[in-house]
């Protein structure tokens, strides 16, 4: 538990310096021994409820890959934070903070299509149950998604990205949005 505890202080570090700089804007970034992406919050409200038996609910995902010309293509690693559920009709229906509902979401690493190890299952399986992904509401103004989990940075940083591929997905569609911000060097 020591490194994560490790890993909290620096990335809610990271993420305050980051935050001081950006305004309304998607970031990401590779930090020492660790990968992190902003999601601005185009709402900011005090009660967020999930599971209102519609979709869709929500998820903030983050791919690492390269972007030129209006085309991005993936290195094959992606990180996400989503709520959902198959059975919403059973399901009840929850509210809180948006710090909540990120607590409440499920967190884990993925390997995509674009991966040279999609097909290995036991990476996959690594990537999906193992990975430790961390998200922070900071300030009020993003969701911070990031990772220090070692062999989710060394896929993330496989290829050498130049960019992320970031997407906000919430019911309502005008708060869903996708960028593609430029990695920045944090040490």
């Amino acid at each position: 538990m020591r490194i994560g505890k490790y890993f909290v202080f620096i990335f809610f570090a990271a993420a305050l310096n980051v935050s001081a700089k950006m305004k309304d804007e998607c970031g990401a970034f590779f930090i020492k021994n660790g990968v992190m992406a902003a999601f601005p919050i185009k709402k900011n409200r005090d009660k967020w409820i999930w599971y209102k038996k519609e979709r869709p609910e929500y998820a903030w995902i983050a791919e690492t890959g390269f972007y030129e010309n209006g085309v991005f293509k993936g290195n094959g690693f992606g990180f996400i934070a989503s709520i959902g559920s198959a059975n919403l009709k059973n399901t009840p229906m929850q509210q809180g903070t948006l710090q909540e509902l990120i607590d409440f979401s499920g967190k884990n690493a993925f390997l995509t299509k674009d991966s040279t190890f999609h097909n290995v299952e036991s990476l996959n399986d690594l990537m999906m149950y193992s990975s430790q992904i961390s998200a922070k509401v900071i300030v009020g103004e993003f969701i911070m998604l990031g990772t220090q989990n070692p062999e989710a940075v060394r896929m993330a940083k496989l290829k050498k990205p130049t960019h992320m591929k970031l997407q906000a997905i919430l019911p309502e569609s005008i708060e869903s949005y996708m960028c593609y911000p430029e990695i920045e060097s944090i040490n």
